[in-house]
């Protein structure tokens, strides 16, 4: 009796590692799981003047004022940053850069 009880215990262990190695992930995931949805900055071009100058501020200018599109749809604008009155930009790709 002990003896089948052990022979059963085992061929369970065996089964249970078989399983274990068919439920491996596929060696080629799909496209759609391999690379996660990155939250972008919306287009400087598509952004309204609000939505422009709130991205500004959220980079921690203050005082923005004179914001203007131009033809190729980037915003420049004058602020505060860090007690400092700056000229900057706002590019295509959602990045604010600062030119002294």
């Amino acid at each position: 009796m002990r003896s089948l009880i052990v022979v059963a215990a085992i061929a369970s262990l065996t089964a249970g590692a078989a399983f274990a190695q068919d439920a491996k992930q596929p060696a080629n995931p799909p496209a759609a799981q391999t690379q996660p949805a990155a939250p972008t900055a919306p287009s400087s071009a598509a952004v309204t003047e609000t939505q422009a100058k709130a991205h500004i501020e959220a980079q921690g200018f203050t005082n923005v004022s004179e914001l203007k599109k131009d033809a190729q749809g980037m915003w420049s604008a004058k602020a505060m940053k860090d007690g400092k009155a700056v000229q900057l930009s706002l590019d295509a790709r959602g990045n604010v850069a600062q030119h002294n």
